[in-house]
């Protein structure tokens, strides 16, 4: 047997670099924001844009997810949808920088407070607040701070704890337990999106093993607002919106949006 060894095995590529965005949205403009938290930490972030966008996105990232990496990925949907987005890293990580050794879950619903209001004086007309996995959790929080035009959670479940238990392989449940430590263990999506009055829609993946549909589907059910609805595609933890139901549903909702004003 023969390997062939070349230098493409050492030098990674990010395939979903935010720069790609140039070509994938060419009537998109990509403006660099910067926002001083009160203890000095610094927030950097993007504001992907054109003129005749029919709404503005404040998108709060999954987990490991950050602009320069994936940025193109994740921002490319919108742009199919005539959607503008403005989005954030978070502390501590990659454009963005914390003056404290504390960036917990805390500090990060701190900064999205401030940024969400630093965004609503930089837009006009309706600012809609997406969510997806770990991001969802802070949506919902903000979604419980804030009267916001609308919320969207993508690839979201209930609590941490039942994240967790996702997380694990079937075949170990029986034998691990689950401790919340610290701010995580005041955390339920259901609690804190049970007295929202503007219109909400959560995105699940059929194959989402992370966030299963099933867990997305106990905290819609739950939920008290009239104005709600639920998709479902077939899709993993990632990819939700690259599918024309979601981005149909997203139509939708948005008309909801519109209407409820």
């Amino acid at each position: 047997m023969t390997v062939t060894v070349s230098s493409n095995q050492f030098v990674p590529r990010d395939a979903h670099k935010l720069a790609l965005l140039k070509t994938r949205a060419p009537t998109y403009q990509l403006r660099d924001l910067e926002f001083v938290q009160a203890d000095g930490s610094v927030s950097r972030g993007v504001y992907f844009s054109q003129p005749k966008a029919e709404a503005t996105v404040f998108y709060l990232l999954g987990s490991g997810v950050r602009l320069d990496a994936s940025g193109a990925f994740f921002l490319t949907p919108f742009a199919d949808m005539n959607l503008n987005v403005i989005a954030f890293d978070y502390r501590s990580f990659g454009r963005s920088d914390a003056t404290t050794a504390k960036h917990g879950l805390k500090e990060i619903e701190t900064d999205t407070l401030v940024l969400y209001d630093y965004a609503r004086g930089l837009v006009q007309g309706r600012l809609i607040v997406h969510g997806h996995s770990f991001g969802s959790f802070v949506a919902a929080n903000l979604a419980e701070q804030r009267p916001l035009d609308g919320v969207v959670l993508e690839g979201t479940g209930t609590d941490p704890k039942t994240y967790a238990q996702n997380l694990t392989p079937w075949f170990a449940k029986p034998f691990v337990s689950y401790k919340l430590d610290g701010d995580v263990a005041q955390v339920d999506n259901r609690r804190s999106l049970q007295n929202i009055q503007f219109p909400i829609l959560i995105i699940a993946g059929k194959r989402d093993t992370t966030t299963p549909e099933a867990t997305a589907r106990v905290l819609f059910d739950e939920l008290k607002q009239s104005k709600k609805s639920f998709i479902s595609v077939d899709a993993g933890h990632m990819d939700a919106m690259l599918f024309p139901e979601t981005k149909a549903a997203y139509g939708a909702f948005l008309s909801e949006v519109t209407s409820a004003k």
